[in-house]
């Protein structure tokens, strides 16, 4: 067989023959001068001073020579994270079992004796060239997959992002009348008690102080109640997915949070019931996040038993090893079993076309989740109880 007659690769790839043997060299650059590109270093050290500036596809590897032996350059080529797909091919002109294995712990891929047979050193080192490039072209399409993976990502983020803001959008339309209701009366209240200090202050002061502070009271009293909603609708509607973990106090979590649904609540007859919750009960989470989920939560439990006889909702917490339990029950008698297993999927909704976004519980889950915490619907409570587990402490 004549070297002329091997077909060439569709480009020529990089060769890099490590002999100390002259004759060696020779063989081995005139075997493949037709598909490679070929570089000769006398030992080891001269091979891993060019390695990173030549970055071979395979390398001709003789074991003994002077100075730095084939098995430790061998070693370094596999360590050198630029030659990931480069091919070590070891050669010597021993065949005995024990030099094989050793080299094969040091890395190598394949192993060659001398004198060299053209036919097995050119078969060779076309097989392992092609496994060369393929090895870099899928490391390369790996990586162009993993740039597509994060901008996907980025792009699911961003969406579920919008998707919350519908979703906070349309419980706010939900929320509105009953807000209007809660700031209203205290307002009515402030301008009612602010015309009836105006009248006092024009009659006797000193006969009627005890009464303008006793009125002064109840404005400042109703102001307070306003800016605690103002605070919550703050609260609701700022993105969370920016606020940093920490350990936070669930109560004010939770009152915030019933400011918003109390009025509301209160209009639709609902009775809401709350366990005296202690001040150092702490959870791990982002504050404006979890008050969203609770929310959600209470929204939909009103919304499930507004057109029942018997209408009321409890909220209870308690400790439980490492985690905290939020329980939220309502009068209502669980969830049906056909749709239980679809209740946190995207988009689903038991409510008339216009009426609800089915975003509520699976983003509800998903910021959970994130938290490192679950939401679960609790099967056996005979009426309808959802259960939000977060962790107590800052994890490890």
């Amino acid at each position: 067989m004549d070297k002329k007659d091997a077909s060439p690769l569709e480009a020529k790839q990089k060769v890099m023959i490590v002999d100390d043997n002259p004759r060696n060299q020779r063989i081995a650059i005139e075997t493949l001068e037709d598909i490679s590109e070929n570089k000769v270093c006398g030992n080891g050290e001269e091979a891993l001073a060019i390695l990173d500036e030549f970055l071979p596809d395979l390398v001709l590897l003789d074991i003994l020579m002077p100075g730095i032996d084939g098995y430790e350059v061998c070693k370094k080529i596999k360590a050198n994270r630029n030659l990931l797909s480069t091919k070590v091919i070891l050669v010597s002109g021993k065949a005995m079992i024990q030099e094989k294995l050793k080299g094969y712990d040091c890395g190598a891929d394949d192993y060659l004796t001398k004198p060299f047979v053209f036919e097995e050193l050119l078969a060779k080192t076309k097989v392992f060239l092609r496994l060369s490039k393929f090895e870099r072209e899928m490391s390369e399409m790996n990586q162009v997959l993993d740039q597509k993976v994060r901008e996907r990502t980025q792009q699911l983020y961003e969406a579920q992002a919008r998707l919350m803001n519908v979703a906070k959008m349309a419980a706010l339309g939900e929320m509105a009348g009953g807000v209007a209701h809660e700031i209203n009366s205290p307002l009515a209240a402030i301008s009612m008690i602010a015309e009836q200090i105006k009248d006092l202050a024009t009659q006797d002061a000193s006969k009627w102080q005890p009464k303008i502070i006793e009125m002064s009271e109840m404005v400042f009293n109703a102001v307070g109640h306003i800016a605690h909603i103002v605070h919550g609708l703050q609260t609701f509607s700022s993105d969370g997915s920016k606020e940093p973990f920490d350990l936070a106090s669930l109560k004010p979590i939770i009152k915030s949070t019933l400011d918003l649904c109390q009025a509301k609540l209160a209009a639709s007859n609902v009775k809401l019931t709350i366990d005296e919750i202690s001040e150092d009960i702490c959870v791990y989470c982002r504050p404006v996040q979890i008050a969203q989920v609770l929310l959600n939560l209470i929204t939909n439990a009103h919304e499930a038993i507004t057109s029942l006889p018997e209408k009321w909702i409890k909220l209870s917490v308690a400790r439980k090893n490492e985690m905290v339990e939020i329980t939220i029950t309502d009068s209502g008698k669980g969830i049906p079993i056909e749709i239980i297993d679809k209740i946190f999927q995207p988009l689903f909704t038991t409510k008339e076309i216009g009426k609800g976004t089915g975003l509520g519980l699976s983003i509800s889950k998903g910021i959970v989740d994130a938290h490192s915490g679950s939401l679960t619907l609790n099967t056996d409570s005979p009426n309808t109880q959802f259960v939000l587990s977060l962790l107590s402490k800052i994890p490890d």
